[in-house]
């Protein structure tokens, strides 16, 4: 048993808990995503939140290989 959080094994919030083993890695920033954070799956590799987060639409189109379409000529035609 802990002498400092009284558990076994120790809480997580605890100064001797282990570190926690990251279960993915970013493909953008190559931070770590622990298991419990969200992310988006993506073809070339997870996405972590905080940069989905900070991303423009543009950049995350760029960064997906997609673009935009241009509309040309008239529905009404």
């Amino acid at each position: 048993m802990c002498e400092i959080c009284l558990s076994t094994p120790c809480r997580s919030q605890c100064p001797n808990a282990p570190e926690p083993t990251p279960v993915l890695q970013c493909s953008r920033c190559e931070e770590d995503i622990f298991e419990g954070e969200q992310y988006l799956c993506l073809p070339d590799g997870p996405l972590c939140e905080t940069c989905l987060d900070d991303m423009t639409i543009y950049e995350f189109l760029e960064f997906t290989g997609e673009q935009l379409s241009r509309a040309e000529g008239s529905l009404y035609e």
